[in-house]
């Protein structure tokens, strides 16, 4: 029985037998999306902590860049295999699937051999010696497959072996924290090398079939196949993954590249007060995106603008409870996190900046997941060239006449051009979903 979202209708909202079902369905659902992610990201940010108090700035700046030179990967990767994968798969009869897939994985171990020279370059230009950069690359390679890994095994439906890499991943790196906070590992080297092992603990939950499959589905001739994907999706995908990180780290590349990794690292410690929104945010758009892919594949609109709704809600909820815990902390004791090469007023003015920018991010991630289900990257892409634009030029204008902390705020205004590009973008995208729904069919 198709049910309708209570009240949408013109009805009032009725809790019908199915109802409770639904939504205890959900919540196990979100529980279980959310539990291997913030158990991962539970462990980065206390290894982060160790790290911000073991390092000096610097240091601590070197390390927070390349994480994010690492995360610029992996974006790089969700718009060339990540986002059109749920999309691809729900549009493919089953027994076809083989094809893309291995087209697909023939891209991906392609692309991860090709990576390795810029992470390279990449390190060793802030300034870390050869053996950390041989570790960081090792750690962005395997983050790459990984991240793969979970893709297809959330595209599959096979939810419980992506938690159980996640888990396992948590476990190893809570165990190289410890190893970090007592001495027998050290510096930003030793931080790489715990990412490393960790992930490479992850990408082995997947089991021998998945490794199995990434061997043998390999090929120069299934790269072919992928050009097709990347005409249809890809290359919209991937420029909106570039406007978008200039539109989310602007102020990384051109603090560091024009003032050092010392004067980022204050920029970087005020950003680990909104690690847990980019926790939940990163954790369920992977699991969302699926999710609506399916329903869109299954012709059921109503399901996926009840995902969307729902997401919201969980995105906000998520934002009330860290600005909440953020407060608290600036307020009574930030000493407990922060060593005291920190000020507290540039802590708590980057809190706030970042805050502000999260509340944004927040208010579009559902509905950017809602076009990439549906396969519309190119209006996503338009939307972050216009925000990158806006980014770039205020994070420039800001470093001339202010402190490089004020940078955040122009990051704030790109984010704010994307929300209201993409929101846009997804009404109109609803309008015609639901002139198509309703059209008579032949």
């Amino acid at each position: 029985m198709t049910r309708a979202p209570g009240g949408l209708d013109g009805c009032p909202a009725v809790a019908d037998a199915d109802s409770r079902p639904a939504i205890t369905g959900d919540l196990l659902r979100y529980g279980l999306a959310l539990a291997g992610p913030i158990g991962s990201a539970g462990a980065q940010f206390l290894l982060s902590l160790v790290l911000l108090r073991h390092v000096d700035p610097a240091g601590f700046g070197r390390f927070s860049f390349l994480l994010i030179a690492s995360q610029l990967g992996s974006a790089v990767w969700s718009a060339l295999f990540l986002a059109p994968l749920p999309q691809v798969l729900s549009t493919t009869a089953a027994d076809a699937q083989a094809v893309p897939v291995r087209a697909m994985i023939s891209a991906n171990l392609c692309g991860v051999l090709l990576a390795l020279l810029p992470l390279a370059l990449v390190a060793r230009s802030v300034g870390e010696d050869w053996g950390a950069v041989a570790l960081f690359v090792g750690y962005a390679a395997l983050a790459l497959m990984r991240g793969f890994a979970r893709a297809l095994g959330y595209a599959r439906a096979q939810q419980r072996r992506v938690s159980a890499s996640d888990l396992l991943y948590s476990v190893v790196l809570l165990i190289g924290t410890a190893l970090l906070f007592g001495g027998t590992v050290r510096g930003t080297g030793g931080a790489y090398a715990v990412f490393l092992v960790a992930t490479g603990a992850g990408l082995i939950a997947f089991g021998p079939t998945f490794l199995a499959e990434q061997v043998s589905g390999f090929g120069l001739a299934h790269l072919r196949s992928y050009r097709g994907i990347w005409r249809a999706h890809g290359r919209w995908s991937l420029l909106g993954v570039v406007t978008s990180e200039a539109t989310g780290n602007a102020h990384a590349y051109l603090v560091t590249g024009f003032l050092g990794a010392g004067a980022f690292a204050p920029l970087a410690a005020a950003a680990i007060l909104i690690r847990p929104i980019t926790v939940v945010s990163n954790a369920l758009i992977e699991f969302e995106r699926s999710r609506i892919a399916r329903a869109l594949g299954a012709g059921d609109p109503n399901e996926a603008r009840r995902a969307v709704l729902l997401f919201r809600v969980i995105l906000l909820l998520s934002w009330i409870a860290t600005a909440a815990a953020a407060a608290a902390l600036l307020w009574f004791d930030p000493r407990l996190i922060y060593p005291a090469q920190y000020h507290i007023h540039v802590l708590a003015i980057g809190a706030a900046l970042w805050m502000a920018t999260a509340l944004l991010r927040v208010l579009r991630v559902p509905e950017s997941a809602l076009l990439q289900a549906g396969g519309a990257f190119r209006p996503l892409a338009l939307a972050s060239l216009w925000s990158a634009f806006v980014s770039v030029a205020a994070v420039a204008v800001l470093l001339l006449v202010a402190p490089p902390l004020w940078s955040i705020a122009g990051i704030a205004l790109g984010d704010a051009m994307c929300a209201l590009l993409i929101i846009r973008a997804a009404g109109r995208w609803y309008g015609r979903a639901s002139a198509s729904a309703l059209s008579p069919q032949p």
